[in-house]
């Protein structure tokens, strides 16, 4: 059974390190895991502030969306994993997907599989050159990010989604764990 702190993910989105800090040590005990986006990552420090968060028992979401060639994915999914995050989210196109999964192996870095963006609409795939629905890409990346081992999905059609995901994927490891008796 998940602790119930590992049900609340804290969005880190301010603007500097002591911001976050500040917040961190306020929420104290009651919160276990942390969240982190490009307003805190790219701030100084932001990155250094999710190893400690993790040095600290905590875990940490780095959500950056990662999408690049995938040997540049590769790399920053590697470096990531050092950190000791627990999740991270890349976009799920194939090429991005595989390079992803294979650059994590061995850690406990789990991918999120970004199909679409939340804030797009069927407009916003066309006006970019796709002829998909937004639920229809949706279902094609997701299909195709399950098949390449990048779970759990995040899908636009529900923004409730990434928090969801990550419990469920928290609580089936520890259901895994416990079965293997560690």
């Amino acid at each position: 059974m998940l602790d119930p702190r590992e049900r609340l993910i804290v969005a880190l989105d301010v603007a500097s390190v002591e911001a976050a800090q500040a917040l961190v040590q306020r929420l104290g005990a009651s919160v276990s895991f942390y969240k982190i986006g490009y307003q805190l990552g790219f701030a100084g420090g932001g990155l250094t502030l999710a190893r400690s968060l993790a040095e600290a028992g905590n875990q940490v979401f780095i959500d950056m969306k990662l999408h690049d060639i995938g040997h540049t994915v590769a790399r920053g999914v590697e470096s990531v994993a050092r950190l000791g995050a627990s999740f991270l989210t890349v976009h799920a196109y194939p090429q991005t997907m595989h390079a992803a999964v294979e650059a994590r192996a061995g850690s406990k870095l789990r991918i999120l599989a970004v199909t679409v963006l939340t804030s797009y609409d069927d407009a916003d795939l066309a006006a970019a050159g796709y002829d998909f629905t937004v639920s229809e890409l949706v279902a094609e990346r997701a299909a195709q990010a399950r098949d390449i081992g990048g779970r759990p999905i995040v899908n636009a059609a529900d923004p409730k989604a990434v928090a969801e995901a990550i419990v469920a994927d928290i609580a089936a490891a520890q259901e895994h764990d416990s079965a293997k008796g560690g």
